[in-house]
């Protein structure tokens, strides 16, 4: 069997889905902006971005318009519930020195996406994603932190070699690529966890005939 989530591949992937969708996440962001102030609009326009790479990571170019789908409104219960949830225990599990609280939001980062891209109810999308990133949470954090650091020298490479003016332009430039891959990284971990389980639930049936 393949081994998920392997480093150098899945960084290139998110790294090109990424840099496909550039615009239109950026797009997806301003349309947000223009409509967060229209109530209930906006519930579901927020968690159409927070849940992001859900749509990522069928490897299509987005439409920004992606976040007017009602579908996203429909959750707002469960997403609240879900979110109030998560930030609760991970507020108290900060206390205990930090990592507890790593540790803990890394085992349900994939609960957010669960909710939309599955329709799994506030609770089962916690247990689930907690399963799936069994035996993953260091290579998530890895993903994640490689992004991190990438980012953190090339925008300080970029702010040294240049005047104030264009080396602050570089940066900016520089962070939006650094969002979309971030955002894109979760993508890769959804896919690689959730997506390409479930292709195997699919090929039993046709492997028992």
């Amino acid at each position: 069997m393949e081994e998920k989530l392997q480093f150098v591949p899945s960084l290139k992937d998110a790294f090109a889905i990424g840099v496909k969708n550039l615009v239109p996440i950026v797009l997806s962001v301003l349309l947000w902006l223009v409509t967060v102030w229209i109530p209930y609009v906006n519930v579901g326009t927020t968690i159409a971005l927070a849940t992001l790479p859900v749509k990522l990571s069928k490897g299509e170019m987005i439409s920004p318009m992606f976040i007017f789908e009602s579908k996203y409104r429909h959750c707002m219960g469960e997403y609240f519930i879900l979110q109030a949830v998560i930030t609760s225990a991970i507020s108290v599990a900060f206390l205990f020195m930090i990592i507890p609280a790593i540790v803990l939001s890394l085992s349900w980062m994939l609960a957010v996406y669960l909710l939309v891209g599955k329709g799994m109810n506030w609770a089962l999308c916690l247990s689930e994603s907690n399963r799936l990133m069994m035996g993953y949470k260091f290579k998530a954090f890895c993903l994640k932190f490689a992004v991190n650091i990438a980012l953190l020298v090339v925008s300080y490479v970029l702010f040294s070699m240049f005047d104030a003016i264009a080396g602050s332009l570089g940066v900016l430039v520089c962070v939006l690529v650094g969002v979309c891959v971030m955002l894109s990284v979760d993508a890769v971990i959804y896919r690689e966890l959730v997506l390409s389980e479930d292709k195997v639930e699919e090929a039993k049936p046709e492997e028992a005939l």
